[in-house]
């Protein structure tokens, strides 16, 4: 991302021109039917038994659903279909058809 800004005073008042360039697919978020890939750590959500994945621009999704569960402590390489579903989890984006592969990557704590 590429910002510019220039700011000049005129008779005490100040006129600020702001021009961003950014890519444009670079911050748009998933659309329901979308496929994600996503190579992260799973970790544990706010509730029980709910599990989570952060994407690389921050955004959660929730991997409750995933059959066989991956393990915590371990980077995963996932890839699964956007949703506009609910859950009890009340946290993240819920993917369904997850489909995933461990790596030998160990995650930070």
């Amino acid at each position: 991302m590429r910002a510019q800004v220039l700011a000049t005073g005129f008779g005490g008042a100040a006129l600020l021109s702001m021009q961003v360039w950014m890519a444009v697919g670079a911050w748009a978020a998933p659309k329901v039917g979308d496929t994600v890939a996503i190579t992260a750590c799973a970790h544990a959500g706010v509730e029980g038994s709910c599990l989570m994945i952060t994407g690389s621009d921050g955004t959660v999704f929730n991997i409750t659903g995933a059959n066989p569960r991956p393990s915590l402590g371990f980077m995963i390489q996932l890839r699964g279909i956007v949703t506009d579903k609910l859950s009890a989890c009340n946290q993240g984006t819920v993917l369904q058809n997850i489909s995933w592969t461990p790596t030998q990557q160990k995650c930070g704590n």
